[in-house]
């Protein structure tokens, strides 16, 4: 199976593996930062968790604000002056974490951290569309994910063990440090670009009307929100709730190493999948785990682990079918990527990568300050059961999306079929 990941005469050009090296520190840097935020106030019972999500929210705010912005200059400049760019603003931004505790003053750093985080996606998967062949798209897609999500799983998992062995401001240096690993490695290995095509110069609104006329873009968009929300519910809220049931830093970097092998570990097999057997089908079979994960989680919550007599518990029964559908859960990132570069032109990778840069801001942004509305209205003790609701909604509205659109593109392609045959 996991020959797949080799194609007959592709190879995975030098830059985009240097890319896929930096892009997992950049994104282990992150995945161990709001475990770490959170720590700053896991003994506040009353407030921590309302205290976090004031933190968290300015952070999708700015990347959805400017992601566009960089993916298109991105496309008149270049890819790598702006991923260095950026990388080298979060790592001064996280250095600053460790001065202060002060709610107001990290909400502050956080919203310039998010600048830096939109200045790195959608120009490092435009470089990945620059040098991948269509043919081997979706398998690129899948280790640009997978380097994407081993980041978090591994930062999470780096970020609990630092709870419990240093300080606070010692973890924010630490994860400062990779950072600055990451864009000196970029720097510094990758010597030049593929050259860009000449493009015409439009305002941000005229290149996303552009963009948006790709009716495969159109149909993705709210699919890549209700992804991008429930991954925020999660990275943003679950550090602390697990905290708030007495869960160690240890225990919970464990289990975000475990759900991170299950998310991440086939994401260039199914993009490679997608290469062969289409992007729509592999896609649908993404949301399609992501819902049943979330099924199980709402109605069958301690079928798989539970906490009894303050130690965690795991049923092999419960936990079989959660790994099988969480193995499908990284289907569709690496699909709907390779259908996003199909779809548009060379000239305007920066310009719709950066799309999907403001879809991943704008539902990270949704979920946390609809998270912080639920914590708000319901309290902190009942917030976990209302937020899990929530993403059960999105989960189901994502489904509906996904059948409309294999619907409406085999209609499509049927008429296609139809008017050429008839001609």
């Amino acid at each position: 199976m996991f020959g797949v990941f080799r194609s007959r005469g592709v190879n995975t050009p030098w830059h985009l593996r240097v890319l896929y090296l930096s892009t997992f520190l950049l994104r282990t840097a992150f995945g161990a930062l709001l475990l770490l935020i959170s720590a700053y106030f896991v003994d506040d019972t009353d407030a921590g968790l309302l205290k976090v999500a004031i933190i968290a929210v300015p952070y999708p705010l700015a990347e959805m604000a400017t992601a566009n912005y960089f993916g298109i200059l991105s496309d008149r400049i270049g890819r790598k002056p702006i991923i260095v760019a950026g990388t080298t603003l979060a790592a001064i931004v996280v250095a600053f974490y460790a001065l202060s505790d002060n709610v107001w003053y990290l909400t502050t750093l956080h919203g310039i951290h998010g600048i830096g985080a939109a200045a790195t996606v959608a120009p490092a998967i435009a470089m990945i569309a620059d040098y991948a062949k269509s043919c081997d798209r979706g398998r690129q897609m899948g280790w640009f994910d997978y380097s994407t999500f081993l980041g978090y799983i591994v930062g999470a998992v780096v970020g609990g063990f630092m709870i419990e062995l240093v300080p606070v401001p010692a973890g924010f240096l630490i994860m400062s440090g990779v950072l600055a690993a990451s864009a000196i490695m970029l720097f510094t290995m990758v010597k030049k670009e593929k050259p860009l095509e000449p493009c015409e110069r439009r305002s941000g609104f005229a290149e996303l009307r552009s963009v948006f006329r790709v009716r495969e873009v159109r149909l993705i968009f709210p699919i890549w929100l209700i992804i991008a929300t429930l991954l925020g519910l999660a990275l943003t809220y679950l550090p602390i709730i697990m905290m708030s049931q007495d869960v160690g830093g240890m225990w919970i970097g464990i289990m975000f190493g475990l759900a991170g092998v299950a998310l991440g570990l086939l994401q260039p097999f199914w993009g490679k999948v997608s290469d062969i057997v289409g992007r729509i089908p592999v896609m649908a079979y993404g949301v399609f785990s992501i819902a049943g994960i979330v099924v199980m989680l709402l109605f069958f919550p301690n079928s798989a682990i539970e906490m009894v007599d303050d130690k965690l518990t795991f049923h092999p029964l419960g936990l079989i079918p959660l790994g099988i559908l969480g193995l499908g859960a990284g289907a569709f990132v690496p699909s709907a990527l390779a259908m996003m570069a199909d779809s548009s032109e060379s000239k305007s990778y920066g310009a719709t990568m950066g799309l999907y840069s403001f879809a991943l801001g704008f539902g990270a942004f949704i979920a946390e300050a609809l998270g912080l509305i639920i914590i708000w209205l319901t309290g902190s003790s009942d917030a976990p059961g209302w937020i899990l609701y929530f993403a059960a909604a999105l989960v189901g509205l994502a489904v509906v999306m996904m059948i409309l659109f294999f619907f409406v593109s085999f209609v499509k392609s049927r008429l296609k079929g139809r008017r050429a045959g008839s001609a």
